[in-house]
């Protein structure tokens, strides 16, 4: 856990990316993060419990058990891959993800019949724990355009 002020800056996340392709026409990816980030008042009071998922609400995420909030596209998200590749950027253009992304070419056919990517995060966790919190509704979903 990283607990500070956000005039002290926030620590690299080491956000990892996994491609999951539940069902033939579903090509989603898995993101992974060890920190939780908390932020603080200056006299110390809690400001935020966890600034990744706040920040991911703010852009258009949706908590997995609203499906018609995840169900299209979000407006200004956009998925480019090449190769192992993968920039997603954000409505305000900045990257939420640019790294490698491992993908079968199974994901790979699936995701270009889509031309859309189903993106799911959640608190701190591996990969399988965040699996089990998409499917219990307590992770958070956005779906991007993939060109």
């Amino acid at each position: 856990m990283y607990a500070g002020r956000i005039e002290d800056g926030l620590p690299v996340l080491d956000v990892r990316a996994y491609a999951w392709l539940p069902g033939p026409d579903l090509p989603s990816i898995i993101y992974t993060h060890q920190l939780t980030v908390t932020l603080l008042e200056d006299d110390g009071a809690l400001a935020d419990a966890d600034a990744v998922l706040t920040r991911a609400r703010q852009l258009g995420w949706v908590e997995t058990w609203d499906y018609a909030g995840w169900a299209a596209p979000c407006s200004g998200w956009e998925a480019h891959l090449a190769g192992e590749d993968l920039l997603v950027r954000q409505p305000d253009g900045a990257a939420w993800y640019d790294g490698t992304l491992p993908a079968t070419d199974a994901w790979r056919a699936a995701a270009r019949r889509a031309g859309q990517l189903y993106h799911f995060t959640a608190a701190t966790g591996d990969v399988n724990s965040i699996g089990r919190q998409i499917v219990s509704g307590r992770a958070l979903a956005v779906v991007s355009t993939l060109d």
